[in-house]
Order: structure tokens, then sequence, then C-alpha cells
């Protein structure tokens, strides 16, 4: 009976998800919806008739679907959330946002991550998305805007930055009256980096 009532509860609870949710069972048996062994045996008969699908070991997700080309891929974005609720870890968003929010760059790249827990690899869902380890330092500089012209170097790389880049960097720098502290965050950029700096920093 106890397993029929946990099977209840998974249901409607997944039932209520927005379609391109990720969620794992940690999730499911943190709501209290039932034991762990009942969570992962109801969700093992739902993909099985297709209500959800299974990504990869402990990872789901309600698909969501295009009338075209069917059902798509889980996004980076929900991937992450799940893993957040999963382990706790802190997550913060890949350099390449950097490059994207200062208008610098629309290429699709494998997204890099920073964590405060071990590096590692996700393969879920067709997605690869590398979680890079990284410092409380590293993990508070969104609010830096200085940090979004390192993350936006980092994003592009040595081989693609063009004059454009510089260009487009040296007035978000200017507008920003980002000089001093760009000259201070320098001493702990790539090496690489420093020739560029000097170009969006000159007058």
């Amino acid at each position: 009976m106890a397993a029929k009532t946990a099977a209840g509860q998974v249901r409607r609870y997944v039932g209520r998800l927005q379609p391109g949710t990720v969620f794992t069972p940690a999730e499911l048996v943190r709501q209290r919806l039932g034991s762990d062994r009942a969570v992962r045996e109801t969700l093992r008969r739902m993909a099985a008739d297709g209500s959800i699908r299974r990504l990869s070991k402990g990872y789901y997700d309600v698909p969501k679907t295009n009338p075209q080309i069917g059902p798509l891929s889980p996004t980076p974005e929900a991937i992450i959330a799940a893993h957040i609720k999963k382990t706790g870890a802190r997550i913060e968003r890949p350099e390449l946002d950097a490059a994207n929010r200062l208008g610098l760059t629309t290429q699709v790249a494998r997204p890099v991550y920073r964590t405060n827990l071990f590096p590692r690899e996700l393969n879920i869902g067709g997605q690869r998305i590398r979680l890079r380890t990284a410092g409380p330092h590293s993990l508070a500089r969104d609010a830096d805007p200085a940090e979004l012209v390192i993350d936006a170097l980092q994003a592009i790389g040595q081989a693609n930055i063009t004059e454009i880049e510089i260009a487009r960097l040296r007035a978000f720098v200017r507008e920003h009256d980002l000089a001093k502290r760009l000259k201070q965050r320098v001493r702990r950029a790539a090496s690489w980096m420093l020739p560029l700096i000097d170009e969006i920093l000159a007058p």
C-alpha cells in the first residue's frame, strides 16, 4: 500500500512540472514523496510508458516537444538546475555568457561552468557540460563588471580576438569606468591576456 501511495505522489509531483524540466530521484525523495526505492521504481515505470524520459543514470526530464521535430534535448540550464538540487553545489554561469552579455559572440561552445565542488563532466541528455572547480572569490565575480571582461576574453580565446572585440571591450570599460579595477584584476589574469588588456586600456 505504501508503495502505491508513493507512486501516486510521484506521478502527481512530476505531472505539475513544466515541459523541459530536468529532475532527479533525490529531489523527489527530499520532497518526502516516498523511499528512494519506491521513487526510482515509479520513475522507471513512467519512463517505460513514455510519461517522462530517462536522460542518464539518475536524471530524467519532462520532454519539451516541437511539433515538427519531436522531443527536444534538455537545455544546459535545466540540467544544471537539477544538478544543483541533487548535489547542493554552487554553480555559476559559463564564461561564454559573459561574451554574449557584452555582444561579442554568438558562437556555440561546450559550456564550462564554475563550481565549488570537484571538477567533472556531465553527459546528460546529449549535452556535455564541464564543471571546473573555482574558489569563493571566483564564484562571487558575477557582480563585478571587470570580471565580465576577463570572462569574455577567456570565452572567445586568444586566437579569435579581433580589433572589433577589442574596440567593444574598450567602450565597455570606459562606459563603466573600469580602468582602475581592470588594472588591479590583470595581476591574476592569464599571461596571454596581458597585451590584449593593454590594448583595451589604451587611451
